[in-house]
């Protein structure tokens, strides 16, 4: 190996500085786009004059021959170089020869290593963004199974309105459709390009910016040299953005594992996605919901290891910078794993609606009867504290309100006179048919959004 700046430091380092300096075992996965990188550079510095015609073919296809052998896993063993960006230089170089240490005229790794990164972002966000609108489609194929399919909604895990499992499925997809926006703007933020920022203060060489992230396929170039190499906004912001995945998809792990215990018995997930025990030969472990809720830890962790290391670090580069891509590498990996693991799982699931309407409880139907009274005319406060009052006193004589006939509704509630409400739990998911609401018609219209959101996004 040789070092990039052994004119200065001609010693070699202490190993144990070799080791903690090295970038190379988690930076190598920037190599496409450090050949990218440098394809784009090196043309730039050819229309300045720095390469002739001939000496801009030879480095780009030495550029292109190392990352066929990156393509053909050349470095599954990986060589000594400090970092990814000094063994494609170093490559090339031996190609070369002097040729080759031309490719860094005018620049620094401080804009180089920031523009790798970028571009690895926006390629694993696009990856994101497309795994998620995967999820909301799968979500409203499996609500579109169970439009109709009762469940007992819960508010503080306490039985609260009937609700359909249709409409339960696509609260996360709404969730995830907040996620692709988010993902879609980080993207946005980060489709920035910092090249020709040099080490803090700009090239020394008139390169033209705007050519550059052209060619590199950004939205425009970042203002401020010194920014450009310091900020790491983006690593940040793209690691909350897999935080929130990891929470909405960690809560809803929660609540299928909870399902997927025999005592609710409301879902089973198919052998692939289902563990059992190495003593136990009864067991069947949704591992993969429970995984999906440990894994989410980790991706908030990586939030926090990023905003420590960043809130001390002065302006403009220091080598703290090169911490920032293990946590958000990580971030990524884990919550695009966490997505498609989810995805598969429920769509391979079995849902019992049998099973599903065994916690419904009569008293669950208890603010029906209030709204009815409503309808009468009588102020819901006091509608309320009538009906709450009388499933006090049925509760106490060990009755529901599925108990209570309808000369007994007559007599409590005289404001129906002789017709009072149909009170069941179809008639209650029915009545709720508001935009956004359990009943089966709305739940259809809800998939018709998700579907064309599907379409539309993809579409982009």
């Amino acid at each position: 190996m040789t070092k990039l700046y052994k004119g200065r430091i001609p010693q070699d380092p202490n190993p144990l500085m070799d080791e903690i300096n090295r970038s190379l075992p988690f930076d190598i996965r920037l190599l496409p786009f450090d050949v990218a990188t440098n394809l784009a550079w090196t043309a730039e510095l050819h229309r300045l004059g720095v390469f002739s015609d001939d000496e801009l073919e030879a480095v780009h296809r030495a550029l292109g021959e190392v990352a066929d052998m990156a393509e053909s896993g050349a470095f599954a063993t990986l060589p000594a170089d400090e970092d990814v960006h000094t063994l494609v230089e170093r490559l090339v170089t031996e190609r070369l020869g002097e040729t080759g240490a031309k490719i860094h005229t005018g620049r620094s790794r401080n804009d180089q290593v920031v523009c790798d990164l970028r571009l690895y972002c926006v390629d694993r966000l696009d990856t994101l963004a497309g795994e998620a609108l995967d999820l909301i489609d799968t979500l409203a194929d499996r609500a579109a199974e169970h439009a109709e399919t009762l469940l007992a909604g819960t508010t503080h895990l306490q039985p609260a309105l009937p609700v359909t499992l249709g409409h339960f499925l696509l609260s996360l997809a709404a969730a995830t459709e907040r996620d692709v926006a988010r993902v879609v703007n980080a993207r946005d933020l980060t489709n920035r390009c910092p090249l020709g920022a040099g080490a803090m203060a700009g090239s020394g060489f008139p390169v033209d910016r705007e050519r550059l992230a052209r060619d590199l396929g950004f939205d425009g170039v970042l203002p401020n040299s010194i920014d450009a190499v310091s900020d790491r906004d983006f690593c940040v912001e793209i690691a909350s953005t897999c935080s929130l995945v990891a929470v909405h998809l960690s809560r809803y792990a929660e609540q299928m594992i909870f399902w997927a215990n025999p005592a609710f018995g409301y879902v089973r997930f198919s052998d692939q996605w289902s563990t059992g025990s190495s003593m136990m030969p009864q067991k069947r472990n949704p591992d993969a919901m429970e995984l999906i809720r440990g894994k989410a830890a980790r991706v908030q962790g990586s939030v926090t290891t990023l905003l420590t290391m960043l809130k001390g670090v002065p302006l403009s580069y220091a080598k703290d910078l090169q911490e920032d891509k293990e946590a958000l590498f990580d971030a990524l990996d884990t919550t695009l794993l966490m997505v498609r693991v989810f995805k598969e799982a429920i769509a391979s699931a079995t849902f019992f609606p049998e099973r599903l309407a065994t916690l419904l409880t009569s008293d669950m139907l208890a603010t029906d009867l209030a709204d009815a009274l409503a309808r009468q005319g009588m102020p819901f406060r006091q509608a309320h504290e009538r009906v709450a009052g009388w499933v006090s006193q049925l509760e106490a004589e060990g009755r529901g309100i599925a108990d209570a006939d309808t000369a007994e509704l007559s007599r409590v509630f005289p404001e129906f006179g002789n017709q009072p409400p149909r009170l069941d739990f179809a008639a209650s998911v029915a009545a709720r048919s508001v935009q956004g609401g359990t009943a089966p018609s709305s739940v259809r219209a809800q998939i018709t959004y998700f579907k064309q959101l599907v379409k539309d996004r993809r579409a982009e």
